[in-house]
């Protein structure tokens, strides 16, 4: 009788470059250790959303021992780090109330390098998020930049993730975010994506001298909230139909990272910021064909004063971009108040007005302007569940 063969089991999934594979099946430890391999940031802290019980105000604070002693010295402060339990908190959809817990990470790190790139979009002002977030993911599709698509806690704006294999240079990778918001821009047609309002991290290198939260660098709020996901934000979802992917791990599981030599090739690809005529090159470059720039209105308003500001209003997208780069030169200080708004943590409206320094051209677009938006980054007792329980949902 011949021998049968013994059934050979099939491979357990792997996820793809090399991350930890989890689905809506998998055990809790599987899906914390995919969920860190990705969302990597500082371990050595964490911050946590509070709520006040009696004004009902929000807001992100380290999570450290005795919270509201102010008493004690800078010194003598403990802060809570980021453990699997702390994770585990945050996914559990069953944490609801004064056990909730919604996780703020730190992503640069104390050499000045991230894992993870996020760009925000915020249309609490009434902006098209929807459609800004869409330009940057197809600015991203374009260069071949994986990027994932995350609804905020909030309903009203987005979070554009791309992740890398190893640390990167954080100084690089917003070189990496500008050069895509720049492109987000020429696809959108107009001067400037109104519900952007940072990258993360939001700083080159931490602050030396800061005190408090202050020195770890602007946070983030993680995606996969449990308590959020059951009302269908903190999500990821196909940005072609604003959809959530039916399982979330495992679609995490098969996301694309770039590695820091990646990330060095596209930033030489994609070009630094250059627009306007060049201090070594007052002439202006050949006439662009009129093909290029689409078809402009027979008359195009404009107001000259102590400025000059151009009506955008029938201007086709080509030639909005052409403004775009014509208009805010990269010596022109108000491009780098607004590269440097991120760390003013103010808000701050930036409308092009008489330069202290040489500026060879200035105008302002109406009715866009450029804007960015800062906000501080700024979370219950020692986390000690009986053990990881199964996560009930995705």
């Amino acid at each position: 009788m011949p021998l049968v063969p013994e059934p050979v089991a099939a491979p357990p999934p792997a996820g793809a470059g090399w991350l930890p594979y989890a689905d809506a099946a998998s055990s809790a430890e599987a899906k914390i250790a995919l969920f860190r391999a990705l969302f990597a940031g500082r371990e050595d802290v964490y911050a946590k959303r509070w709520v006040s019980a009696t004004s009902g105000r929000t807001g992100w604070s380290p999570a450290e021992d005795n919270l509201f002693d102010k008493n004690k010295a800078e010194e003598d402060r403990v802060f809570w780090p980021l453990t699997d339990e702390a994770v585990y908190h945050h996914l559990d959809p069953a944490q609801q109330g004064r056990s909730e817990l919604h996780i703020g990470l730190y992503p640069l790190l104390a050499d000045d390098t991230c894992r993870l790139l996020a760009c925000d979009f915020d249309g609490k002002d009434g902006s098209d998020w929807r459609a800004d977030a869409t330009a940057y993911i197809a600015a991203c599709q374009e260069a071949g930049v994986p990027a994932l698509l995350e609804i905020s806690r909030s309903g009203k704006g987005a979070h554009a993730g791309t992740f890398f294999t190893d640390p990167v240079a954080a100084a690089a990778a917003r070189a990496l975010g500008m050069a895509l918001l720049r492109r987000a821009i020429d696809t959108r047609g107009r001067m400037a994506l109104s519900s952007y309002d940072r990258l993360f991290s939001a700083q080159d290198s931490l602050p030396t001298k800061a005190r408090g939260s202050f020195r770890f660098g602007n946070l983030i709020a993680l995606p996969l909230h449990g308590v959020c996901r059951a009302k269908g934000t903190t999500v990821f979802v196909d940005p072609d139909t604003w959809q959530p992917y039916p399982d979330q791990f495992a679609h995490l599981s098969h996301t694309e990272r770039l590695s820091p030599a990646g990330v060095a090739s596209l930033v030489d690809k994609l070009g630094p910021f250059k627009a306007g005529p060049s201090p070594t090159a007052p002439e202006l470059g050949p006439k662009p064909r009129r093909k290029t720039l689409g078809k402009a209105p027979a008359r195009v308003q404009a107001r000259l004063s102590a400025m000059l500001a151009i009506s955008t209003t029938g201007l086709p997208p080509q030639l909005l971009a052409a403004l775009n780069r014509t208009c805010f030169p990269e010596g022109c200080p108000a491009v780098h108040r607004v590269a440097a708004c991120a760390a003013s943590r103010r808000c701050l409206r930036i409308e092009t007005t008489k330069p202290t320094g040489p500026c060879p051209r200035q105008a302002r677009t109406e009715p866009d302007a450029l804007r960015s938006v800062a906000r501080p980054g700024t979370h219950h007792r020692p986390l000690r569940p009986p053990g990881l329980r199964a996560l009930s949902d995705q």
